[in-house]
């Protein structure tokens, strides 16, 4: 099998764009609430994002999921923050998204990357993915969030 993670191109969007639905419009998620233009517009400011960095994950020639994040520029290093990874649907539990962080430490490691950051939900499936893959809750770290009345 040949496989590779790749810098994203413009001419990988339809495909990112594609497998984020697929990705997410599945199970466990579910979100039937996604569709393909909201899709669109995501991932197209995700790529507008300045500092954004992207890799794709091929496998035997296609596309199968790829990860999207930004480099922050700190004073005591480089931090790439995930914002995004996802994997087609039908190679979900097949070991591409434990592939794509791998072979993306190695890629980050050649920018002089220090650490790579992210944030989920303690209640999404990615929570132990990412347990699983050696990432670390970081327990004085908070997250605020507030729902705005319309």
């Amino acid at each position: 099998m040949d496989k590779e993670l790749i810098m994203y191109r413009e001419t990988d969007f339809e495909d990112c764009v594609q497998i984020y639905v697929d990705a997410f419009t599945a199970p466990p998620l579910n979100y039937d609430f996604l569709t393909k233009e909201k899709a669109w517009r995501y991932i197209s400011d995700l790529i507008k994002t300045p500092g954004f960095m992207g890799y794709t994950y091929w496998l035997d020639g296609k596309m199968t999921a790829f990860c999207f994040g930004k480099l922050d520029n700190y004073f005591d290093g480089s931090v790439f923050k995930v914002e995004e990874l996802a994997v087609a649907s039908m190679y979900h539990r097949s070991g591409i998204g434990t592939a794509v962080m791998k072979l993306l430490a190695i890629k980050l490691a050649g920018y002089n990357v220090s650490a790579i950051n992210l944030q989920t939900s303690r209640t999404f499936p990615a929570f132990d993915f990412y347990l699983k893959n050696g990432y670390e809750e970081l327990t004085d770290n908070v997250s605020l969030f507030k729902w705005i009345e319309n």
